[in-house]
């Protein structure tokens, strides 16, 4: 005789069924959680910036970068909301890219671009959302024979020193996404002072002042980012600032060596 299940019973399961599907995601451990103070121009706390790093495991990292515009500069800006996020994996002594995306909501549009890095077939692609068609496309691909790191990778390379160690006046040239043309960041290791390790990256980026773009980083003694700012066409000079309570990256990741600790920059 079959059994006939309540319907309330059944959408508890169903219910069940989602979030049990949804666990593992939101279970990744958290390892970083930095929130930011943005100030733009004249208007403080024009935004508010959090950076994130979770493991996913089986060597594979998740960072993302998100930012929401507030006050004035949302009713400006047209409620602007960024996101930048990398999955990466721990490979042959580094973090190892495999899908950069980069995503912008502004005026009720969305524009989403998603780099592939396909390091066995050694090709990399740039997929980006039409939104009348509802799905990505492919925009355009290249080989992948160098290593090549997005900003985030980049980032957290430099800070693990998984890139090689820095002292003061050394210069990091580090490959970029050759997007719509090749780039190569440049990581200068600046003065210790009282306020910090003071860190100049260059970059070309169209929206930042001059052909070049300088982004100005302090880090303190456990390599936290705590200040950075740097110019940008049509707003002037952008600052961020560290707010506390922040969750720090101290101990490295899980392949790194035991005993071998987030390095502090030599002088």
């Amino acid at each position: 005789m079959s059994r006939r299940w309540p319907r309330g019973l059944l959408l508890l399961m169903a219910v069940s069924s989602l979030l049990a599907a949804a666990a593992p995601l939101s279970a990744a451990p958290l390892l970083e959680e930095l929130d930011y103070q943005m100030d733009a121009w004249v208007l403080r706390d024009a935004a508010r910036a959090k950076l994130t790093l979770k493991n996913l495991g089986a060597g594979r990292y998740q960072a993302v970068l998100s930012g929401e515009t507030r006050g004035l500069a949302a009713l400006l800006s047209g409620q602007r909301r960024d996101s930048y996020q990398t999955e990466m994996v721990f490979a042959d002594g580094k973090l190892k890219p495999l899908i950069y995306r980069e995503e912008t909501r502004r005026r009720g549009q969305r524009h989403l671009k998603e780099y592939r890095f396909n390091h066995a077939a050694q090709r990399l692609e740039l997929w980006q959302l039409k939104e009348r068609q509802g799905h990505l496309v492919l925009k355009w691909h290249t080989e992948l024979k160098e290593p090549v790191y997005d900003p985030l990778s980049a980032f957290y390379n430099c800070r693990l020193g998984l890139l090689g160690p820095l002292k003061e006046g050394d210069t990091l040239q580090i490959a970029g996404i050759p997007y719509p043309a090749p780039e190569t960041l440049e990581v200068r290791l600046g003065a210790n002072t009282a306020a910090g390790r003071q860190v100049m990256v260059t970059l070309s980026n169209p929206a930042l002042a001059g052909q070049k773009g300088l982004i100005f980083i302090i880090f303190n003694g456990d390599l936290v980012p705590t200040q950075g700012w740097t110019r940008v066409l049509g707003f002037g000079k952008i600052s961020g600032t560290l707010l506390p309570d922040g969750k720090y990256l101290k101990n490295g990741l899980p392949e790194i060596p035991s005993g071998l600790k987030v390095p502090e920059i030599g002088d």
